[in-house]
């Protein structure tokens, strides 16, 4: 009698290592409810603003570069000066040095007040 007891309690362990038995359940929290739509992000409202607030710094940038030509070339002191850092550049650049020549900046950063154009 024991030994079918101990038969049978053999064939049901195992006869349910090939049954599936409970998973663990996960559950994925996500801290934000957008989904990345890939190629249809790019019609999204915020996707929008940022590609015209992008544009719009460019522009700026730009046009506050152009004051700067504008105002360097009708001040001959400052011409001299942008001249002098061109030579400079193009000096290290034919010697080899382009890091240093990189390092020269011919625009001062500074935004020019232009009658007409402001």
């Amino acid at each position: 009698m024991k030994l079918s007891n101990i038969l049978a309690a053999v064939a049901v362990q195992s006869a349910s290592a090939f049954v599936a038995g409970p998973h663990c359940q996960r559950t994925i929290v996500s801290s934000s409810t957008q989904q990345s739509m890939g190629l249809f992000d790019f019609f999204s409202e915020d996707a929008r603003k940022e590609r015209e607030a992008r544009k719009q710094a460019e522009i700026e940038e730009q046009e506050r570069l152009q004051r700067e030509i504008i105002a360097r070339r009708s001040n001959p002191k400052k011409m001299e000066e942008y001249e002098a850092k061109v030579r400079v550049r193009r000096a290290l650049r034919m010697s080899g040095e382009d890091e240093a020549a990189d390092k020269i900046s011919v625009y001062t950063g500074e935004d020019e007040k232009i009658v007409g154009l402001n």
